[in-house]
This record gives structure tokens, C-alpha cells and sequence, in this order.
């Protein structure tokens, strides 16, 4: 197939069928018509529209900057949304009625001396009429009739001023408008309050956007003139003012909620270790029951304070944003450092704990051997256990690996006991003596005492702290680990 597209006599492309196609395929389109929803037929010199018919799915069609006089052609595309006939020689609006869906049509910068045909248009949306020779209020008497009409260009135009004028966009529900570089703009008294006045829905008016304190200043100038105008400019600004305050206020208040709960704190760090120190003299026989008694109320009162200065609690729902530094460890933005420290704890702890728990299994052997069995003496207690840590069934064929359960014990124990140090061994036994070997009160001053002193302990519940007990019993009267896994019931 000859791939040259066909000119007239004159030299100018010709809008036929093979044309057509040698350009949908130039343009990256479809060879066949009905496929494409979309055809570029821009700067190419066209002076008429036709044979479009078989491209009746289009949904956009470009034929800005060509040679085109007439609007015609175009009755086939009936989905057509978006319009395209801007810099052209076009000098009326017509034969566009088919175009029932049409949303979008830019007839910018050509020589169109009145607007009409278009009340049939009821989805129009955008108009672009820019650079034309509109002149006055016949010229755009048809805008009445389209109430669809959102945003509309006017600009550059000869349209002066007509009072009757304003009367057509008292009827329309226009959103942005541009009526700048027109007479109309320096001769209309008062242009920009007159125009956002008669349009209710105005949001936009010549690049500048109309804010709801210029609407409300426009109106009062409207309806009371300049000395209405004049008191609703200081209103704005009396209410203004007053805004700024009460932000101030908030921040400030803000402020001091902040330093009182920091101050109530470090009041209550204090006595939590006064309170650890009292426990230690009454173990030992020293009568301070008084003041260990005033120290807990003391320490009571400051946290039914602390209720009322309460920061971290995060709304149910929030988003927030987080980023890794070039150790890996999560960064959240945008957040103080109580919220940061919760949104990690919440949702970040237990993913972490799980990438550290990998890298601890991979020598979990090792480290049961090191603590379990660590003299010379034991290594026939050694290869007992290496040889009971699975039990082979020969009778079921493939060999199938069990744990021993007494060595899962010893394992969980070890877990346990992660991150323990002779102070919480110490704090522990205290606590187990205060409180007469109750478990459960044992496990709450254990974690408000940890949470006080920002550590992070896991296994703090009371059957945890059960078992971590007997771990610590078995080791000091025996004075070494376990090693005889028979003996432990």
C-alpha cells in the first residue's frame, strides 16, 4: 500500500479514508475505524471535514490548527466527548446538535461572531470561545439557554459593556469564568464584585480565585454599599484575629499539659525507686511500713494526675508516615515522640522481634549446648541429649523428627529469660516477697516498673514469671543450670 498521503489540486491534504489510515498508523492508532476512540488529526493542513463516519466510537477528536471554515462532518459520531476545533477559520457554531454527549468543545482563536446552536448541549460543560470576534449582549444571548455550562472562556474578545449582559450570567451556574482583555472588563463599574455577585457559584474569575471572604465582601458592598463593605473587611479581620488567638491559646495550653505531665513523670520515676528502696529495707527488718504506705498513696495520686495529661492515645483511625534510616530501624514521621514511640510499639514491635527471633534460631542449638551442659564432666549427659533429641520410629520407614519435650522445656525456659539481668532477678524476688508469692500483682508493679524505665522485657505475665522463678531457684541452690534433664518433672 502507498503510504503518501493524497493532496488537491492546491496542494492541501485530503480528509479521505486511506488518508485517514496512513495517519492512524503514523500516529501509533488502529487501521480499523471503529476501534479507535481517539483520532489526532491536528496541524495538518485540513480545509474540510468528512469521511469521519466509520469512526463512529470516537470518544475525543483533535482538528485544531488547520485550515477548516466549517463546522460539518461530524453527525456519525455520536459518542464524541471532547472537541477540538480551536486556531481554524471557522466563523459560526452549527451542526453540532447530533453530539448529545459533548462535554468538552474548544472553538478558541477563530472568527466566530455569535455564540448559538448549543442549547441542545446539555452535558456541555467547558466552552472555550477565546480569541473571537464577540462583541455584545446578541452575540451571547444563547449562554441563557445553557445552564450546563461550568467553565467558559471569553477572553479576548471585543464584548463591551452591556448591562443586559450581566442578566445573562445571573441564569447560569458557571464555576470559572474568564472575561479578561475585553472592554466589558474596564468599563463594567465595580467589575469584580458586580460579577461574583450575579454569579452564585463563581469559584474562579480571571486567574484569581474568589474566596469566601471576597464573596461575602462583594455582597455586602451589594446590598449596603461601600460603608457595609467597609464593616464587613474589619469583621474579616476582627474574626481573623481572634482565630490566631485561640490557636496561640490552644499551643500554649498544649505547651503546659506537656510540662506538667513531663514533671509529673519524673515525680513518679522518683518515688517508684524511693518505693523499690523502702521494699528493700522492709525485707531486710527495718519498720517502714508508714512511709512505704505514704510513698504508694503518693505514688497512686500522681497517676490518677497523669489520667488527666494523657498523650498517648492515638485516634481509632490516622495514618502516618514512616521511612528506614541507613541502619534499617523504622523512622515515623511527622509524629512527637510519645506518638512515634506508641505507633511503633502497636505496630512495629512484633514485626521486629520476629526478624530477631530468625537470626537467634539459627544458633539456638549452640546456645542450649553453652548454657545446659558447660563443664567437661558432662559430656555423657552431652551425647545423651544429642541423642534424644529425636526419636526415630524405624518401623514407619522414613525417619520423622520429634523434640523432645523435656528438652523444649529447658528451650522455653532459656526464652524466657532473654534480655534478664541479676537486677530483675533481684527485683523479682523482691517483689514475690512484698507480695507473698501473688503472681498476678507481681506481674503488674513488674511491668509498670519496666514500662517507668523504659525497658523492654517480654514474657512478664504471671505464668511466665512462674517459670523464670523455678529457673532462677534451680540455679541458685544448685549453683549451675539444670543439666539432669530426667530429674526435671
Amino acid at each position: 500500500m502507498n503510504k503518501t498521503l493524497e493532496r488537491n489540486q492546491n496542494g492541501t491534504l485530503i480528509m479521505n479514508l486511506k488518508n485517514l489510515k496512513i495517519i492512524c498508523e503514523r500516529e501509533g492508532l488502529y487501521q480499523n475505524p471503529e476501534n479507535n476512540d481517539t483520532l489526532y488529526l491536528h496541524f495538518k493542513g485540513f480545509d474540510k471535514i468528512q469521511n469521519l463516519e466509520p469512526y463512529f466510537n470516537l470518544v475525543a477528536l483533535w482538528l485544531n490548527n488547520n485550515a477548516l471554515q466549517k463546522i460539518e462532518g461530524l453527525s456519525e459520531l455520536k459518542k464524541l466527548i471532547s472537541l477540538f476545533l480551536n486556531h481554524n477559520l471557522i466563523d459560526k457554531i452549527e451542526n453540532i446538535s447530533a453530539l448529545q454527549d459533548l462535554v468538552t468543545l474548544n472553538l478558541s482563536h477563530n472568527s466566530i461572531k455569535k455564540i448559538e446552536n448549543l442549547a441542545s448541549l446539555t452535558k456541555l460543560q467547558s466552552l472555550n470561545l477565546s480569541h473571537n470576534q464577540l462583541t455584545d449582549y446578541e452575540s451571547l444571548r444563547e449562554l441563557k439557554f445553557c445552564p450546563s455550562i461550568l467553565n467558559l472562556d471569553l477572553s479576548n474578545n471585543h464584548i463591551n459593556y452591556e448591562e443586559s449582559i450581566i442578566e445573562i450570567f445571573q441564569h447560569s451556574y458557571t464555576a470559572c469564568l474568564y472575561l479578561k482583555a475585553n472592554t466589558f472588563v474596564r468599563e463594567c463599574p465595580n467589575y469584580r464584585k458586580t460579577i461574583i455577585v450575579a454569579i452564585k457559584a463563581l469559584q474562579f474569575l480571571d486567574d484569581k480565585p474568589v474566596t469566601p471572604g471576597e464573596r461575602k465582601i462583594s455582597e455586602a458592598w451589594f446590598f449596603g454599599g461601600k460603608e457595609a463593605e467597609q464593616q464587613e473587611r474589619v469583621s474579616q479581620i476582627e474574626q481573623k484575629r481572634e482565630q490566631d488567638h485561640q490557636i496561640y491559646l490552644q499551643t500554649l495550653e498544649r505547651q503546659q499539659r506537656g510540662e506538667t505531665r513531663n514533671y509529673l513523670l519524673n515525680q513518679q520515676q522518683i518515688l517508684c525507686k524511693e518505693i523499690r528502696q523502702l521494699q528493700k529495707q522492709y525485707f531486710d527488718g527495718e519498720e517502714v511500713d508508714d512511709q512505704l504506705e505514704l510513698k504508694e498513696n503518693e505514688l497512686k495520686n500522681i497517676e490518677l494526675e497523669l489520667e488527666k495529661y494523657q498523650v498517648d492515645t492515638l485516634p481509632p483511625h490516622q495514618c502516618f508516615l514512616t521511612t528506614k534510616d541507613d541502619d534499617g530501624n523504622i523512622v515515623i514521621l511527622n509524629k512527637t515522640e510519645d506518638e512515634a514511640k506508641q505507633i511503633r510499639d502497636r505496630y512495629f514491635n512484633q514485626e521486629m522481634q520476629q526478624i530477631n527471633q530468625k537470626g537467634d534460631n539459627k544458633n539456638i542449638e549452640q546456645q542450649l549446648n553453652n548454657q545446659i551442659f558447660e563443664s567437661d564432666e558432662d559430656q555423657e549427659c552431652t551425647q545423651s541429649y544429642q541423642e534424644s533429641k529425636f526419636i526415630i520410629n524405624l518401623d514407619s520407614g522414613p525417619q520423622i523428627p520429634k523434640i523432645d519435650p523435656k528438652t523444649q522445656q529447658l528451650k522455653e525456659w532459656k526464652q524466657k529469660r532473654e534480655g534478664w539481668t541479676i537486677d530483675h532477678d533481684e527485683l523479682l524476688e523482691n517483689l514475690l516477697m512484698y507480695h507473698h508469692f501473688n503472681f498476678d500483682a507481681v506481674s503488674d508493679d513488674f511491668k509498670r516498673i519496666m514500662a517507668l524505665e523504659d525497658q523492654e522485657l517480654m514474657y512478664l505475665e504471671p505464668e511466665d514469671l512462674r517459670i523464670i522463678w523455678t529457673y532462677i531457684e534451680l540455679s541458685k541452690y544448685r549453683n549451675k543450670l539444670p543439666q539432669n534433664i530426667d530429674k526435671i518433672e
